[in-house]
């Protein structure tokens, strides 16, 4: 599978995965598992950035994306895992009853997933640049400059509203601090909508990221 197609379709899985209340709890854990191979093909595609980590100059833009990224693999293996360890069908017949009834596991696999959304944001923000390039040679896409603007502007403004209202929505800050909640405003909603949701808030933190990025290479020397 191609590099492109495999970072395109990271975040269309993930967004899936986090539905989970709107599919069947089996190909729920079936995407989870998908998600965490994918991810590892992920790695291996970008493998030569782990062999240059001990070559080149270390600014503060290059740091936060390492640790980013760091944060990023430690985040999937714990929510994968938990997740497999608390499965209802694909290990509930070999896991030990005492790790699947583990409240711990439970809240891990519910809450972490909204940390994973901000560190997966920040980290396709920081490589947008590299992205929007691939998709614009394959797609050939040439706009003219105001058509361009007025596009990115408006996508900005839609992401924005939609990043801000889903996080109010799906009480991302109690999330984040591990409160045991079992429903929220944006969980009342349809599936469509729930997913959008999900996608916008995605979204706020790609422009995060591609604020950091363009912050990181201004200040390049």
């Amino acid at each position: 599978m191609k590099r492109l197609g495999v970072t395109t379709c990271l975040p269309l899985l993930f967004v899936a995965v986090m539905c989970f209340q709107y599919l069947p709890k089996l190909l729920h854990e079936i995407l989870g598992v998908a998600w965490l191979l994918l991810t590892l093909l992920h790695l291996y595609q970008n493998r030569s950035w782990l062999k240059n980590l001990r070559h080149g100059s270390w600014g503060w833009g290059r740091l936060l994306g390492t640790v980013i990224n760091a944060l990023l693999v430690a985040g999937v293996l714990v929510v994968v895992l938990s997740g497999l360890g608390i499965s209802n069908y694909l290990l509930k017949e070999v896991m030990p009853l005492a790790i699947q009834r583990s409240i711990a596991l439970h809240q891990y696999h519910v809450s972490l997933p909204y940390a994973l959304l901000i560190l997966c944001g920040l980290h396709w923000g920081l490589h947008w640049q590299g992205w929007q390039k691939q998709w614009q040679k394959l797609l050939n896409l040439s706009l003219p400059p105001l058509a361009g603007r007025l596009l990115s502007w408006g996508t900005v403004a839609v992401v924005l509203v939609m990043g801000v209202w889903g996080s109010f929505m799906n009480r991302v800050g109690d999330r984040l601090l591990m409160k045991h909640i079992f429903a929220t405003e944006a969980t009342n909603q349809p599936g469509e909508v729930y997913a959008l949701l999900l996608a916008g808030m995605l979204g706020l933190y790609v422009l995060a990221g591609i604020a950091i990025g363009k912050a990181a290479r201004y200040r390049r020397p």
